[in-house]
């Protein structure tokens, strides 16, 4: 219960109410126990009231005996408590004190810190006023030094450019506080003035002569351009001070640049014009042009197949290598080095007679062109707008200089492009346009240029660029299409009259269509052998390819050469489209060719001859992707496999017809009875000639084509088709009635044949 009550309570006086409690309970209890021990003795309980009674007065007595004892301490104990307060009063009273004395100090501080701001604040003003003023008063000052050095010292001496930059200072600090009216104003202006005038006078005699200098005949130039960059503040000093005195060497300055290089590339030009090479003469060096020479010679078979191994393939162009074959002439141009080489010389060309293609003269015409105009629009920037930031340009953002830049830039070169666009390239295109070579040449070497000015952050002749392409381009679409028209036009009459000499049939049956040309005369073997034609397209199709290949990279700022390969990738997407074209035709060309031949055999040995002329010429030049030499490896394949027919049929055709027929033959058809003796004739015939047989066709094959690598693939090719052509006739032997017969047991081995092929291609 007293638990209980005690969780109950809430406040401070019912706990104190059940802490009584509990002792009054307490005490009753005691009580109870005391009494219930007295009477549970035998003890009188007067007598045990008694004995407690003296207990009680003798601890009383002890207890007042102690407390006198102990009175002297406790009055002892009363005087150090007394002491003890008075000394923490005395403490108070000294904090107190001191707290009043900090205060005061704080106060104190606070003052000293306000008195510090104000003293500092007033020499921080007193040092402004002391360096302003002083800055005034020497750039007021007018020193003797600065007068004489204005006024005697040559305008190259670096005293001249150091005092003319004081006096530009000085003049500005006039400009800046005249209007203010002060007295140290008006007593200096009027020997600034004069200052100002004469500095300009002398400035203005400087630049004029070195503008003058330029005129000079057979004057280099860049000498005097660079004594004004080193000078150029002195332009930009009348610039300030006297604008139409700076209009006036500016104007000056352009008109006689306008003359000096107008001049100049006009006896340039006209001097590299007559050292060009006449291209009229090529005017019907045509791919499809109609040739006397019909690949013929005076080689016995022996001989050619000797040439032809030893060359693997490689033919010797017939056309003139300037209108078909590449030869270096890419290669020397179309490289940084290249493009960049030392420009045409024309006193040292016409010493020794020289002659030069389009392409040469065009490079050295433009890149010096180019050369000279990404020089003089720098000194523009440099010297008359101070890299687009002058106050010429009416404003310091960089657009509005550009435009003032080639505003100028036109003004000098105007006349001398005009005189480019319309009496230089024009005769130089004119003469070169018989030279697609030459022309493609060129067009690369213009997108080089192109190139090289953005590389250089020269934003000018665009528009010039553009139109000799534009002027080029027209010429090469004419060319190429001359050159197409020439391959549909081609007249074969000559070489069908050739053919019909000298490789007419004697039998018209099937087998005579394909007998090899073993017996064939010098004559009669140049007509399989490639055509001109073939040779004329695959070198101007492999030197196109190349000239796609060989440009410079736009974006090389380390200036390293950077040629690919050449897989057309680079070629202008009109040349490609032009090139398709002309593979087209000349397919066409070719099978018109091969349809003169009077014979299966000899017309695909010719195809097979001048498509892989086409991908060994490609190929060489690195064209070993392009879409020509695919078409024409997939020609290649197609009439090889009808080759390897017809070149098995003279030696194996009796056995080819035999497993035709019976694989054509039905099940339910009865075979013929002399069949056992076809069959017995077959194999007798097969075992006895068949390794004569192979070498037979290896010599001819060899005599066929002129190409060794490529006789060497179609025979491997054939004898793989000979095994698969044997090894269908074992399995035809194995089914009724052969299987019976005789002279199954006769057959040679197919691993025996193969052993003997093994032994073919070792050769190899």
């Amino acid at each position: 219960d007293v638990v209980t009550t005690g969780s109950k309570c809430e406040n401070p006086n019912d706990k104190s109410d059940l802490l009584s409690n509990i002792d009054n309970e307490e005490t009753s209890i005691l009580n109870g126990e005391i009494s219930r021990s007295v009477l549970e003795s035998d003890v009188d309980l007067r007598v045990y009231s008694k004995r407690v009674e003296e207990q009680l007065e003798s601890l009383e007595a002890s207890a007042i005996a102690a407390y006198v004892r102990m009175g002297p301490n406790v009055a002892g104990l009363h005087q150090k408590i007394s002491a003890c307060c008075k000394t923490l009063e005395h403490m108070e009273t000294i904090l107190a004190n001191f707290h009043r004395d900090l205060g005061n100090i704080s106060s104190d501080i606070q003052d000293l810190q306000i008195q510090s701001m104000n003293m500092q604040q007033r020499l921080q003003n007193r040092q402004v006023v002391r360096g302003e003023l002083s800055q005034f008063l020497s750039d007021m000052v007018i020193p003797d030094t600065l007068i004489q050095h204005i006024l005697l010292t040559p305008v190259t001496e670096q005293d001249f450019i150091e005092n003319l930059h004081e006096l530009d200072h000085k003049l500005g600090i006039l400009t800046e506080y005249g209007a203010m009216d002060y007295p140290a104003c008006q007593d200096v202006s009027s020997l600034l003035t004069k200052l100002k005038i004469k500095s300009i006078t002398r400035i203005r005699d400087f630049l004029m002569d070195k503008i003058k200098a330029l005129r000079k005949p057979m004057a280099n130039y860049q000498v005097p351009q660079s004594q004004l960059l080193r000078y150029r503040f002195f332009y930009e000093f009348l610039l300030i001070h006297e604008r139409e005195l700076a209009r006036e060497i500016r104007v000056n300055y352009l008109s006689t640049m306008d003359k000096v290089y107008f001049a100049y590339f006009k006896t340039y030009a006209t001097k590299l014009l007559r050292l060009q090479a006449d291209s009229s003469l090529e005017k019907d060096e045509l791919v499809g042009k109609k040739s006397d020479d019909l690949n013929t010679s005076n080689q016995n078979p022996a001989q050619s197949v000797a040439s032809s191994a030893s060359s693997t393939g490689s033919t010797q162009p017939t056309s003139r290598p300037s209108q078909f074959g590449l030869g270096d002439r890419a290669e020397r141009l179309l490289t940084r080095e290249g493009l960049q080489a030392a420009i045409l010389l024309p006193h040292a060309a016409s010493k020794i007679e020289a002659k030069y293609s389009i392409e040469e003269i065009y490079r050295s015409i433009n890149y010096a062109f180019l050369d000279t105009a990404c020089r003089e629009y720098v000194f523009l920037g440099d010297f008359f707008l101070h890299s687009f930031g002058s106050p010429v340009s009416g404003s310091k953002s960089a657009p509005r200089s550009e435009q003032v830049a080639a505003s100028m830039f036109d003004k000098i070169f105007g006349r001398t492009i005009e005189a480019l666009e319309n009496t230089i390239m024009p005769p130089l295109i004119q003469v070169g346009q018989y030279d697609l070579l030459g022309l493609l040449i060129s067009i690369q070497l213009t997108h080089s240029m192109i190139s090289l000015m953005k590389e250089r952050g020269i934003p000018v002749l665009d528009s010039y660029w553009s139109g000799q392409l534009d002027a080029m381009w027209s010429r090469v679409v004419d060319r190429m299409e001359a050159h197409i028209t020439s391959l549909r036009t081609l007249d074969t009459t000559q070489f069908a009259q050739a053919a019909a000499l000298h490789l007419r049939s004697k039998h018209g049956n099937s087998v005579n269509e394909a007998v090899a040309v073993s017996n064939l005369s010098p004559r009669a073997y140049s007509l399989i052998r490639p055509h001109p034609v073939t040779r004329r397209y695959a070198e101007l199709a492999a030197s196109l390819h190349s000239i796609g290949a060989l440009s410079i990279p736009e974006t090389n700022k380390e200036g390293d050469e950077m040629v690919g390969q050449v897989e057309g990738h680079n070629l202008d997407a009109g040349v490609v489209l032009a090139l398709s074209r002309m593979h087209k035709e000349f397919e066409a060309t070719c099978y018109r060719l091969a349809k003169t031949l009077p014979r299966n055999r000899l017309r695909l040995v010719f195809l097979i001859n001048n498509f892989d002329l086409v991908v060994t010429v490609l190929s060489e030049k690195g064209a070993v992707n392009s879409p020509e030499v695919n078409q024409s490896r997939e020609a290649i394949g197609m009439h090889s496999a009808a080759y390897i027919d017809q070149a098995l049929i003279p030696y194996f055709g009796s056995m080819i017809n035999f497993i035709q027929m019976v694989e054509k033959r039905g099940p339910t058809e009865n075979v013929d009875q002399n069949e056992e003796g076809l069959v017995t004739r077959i194999v007798k015939g097969f075992n006895i000639d068949w390794k004569n047989s192979i070498e037979k066709i290896n010599g001819e094959i060899m005599l066929e084509f002129a190409n060794f690598t490529l006789g060497t693939q179609i025979f491997h090719a054939l004898l793989s088709q000979l095994v698969q052509v044997y090894h269908r006739f074992q399995k035809l032997m194995t089914l009724p009635p052969y299987k019976t017969m005789p002279v199954r047991n006769q057959l040679v081995s197919i691993h025996q044949i193969m052993n003997e092929i093994k032994g073919f291609k070792s050769n190899f």
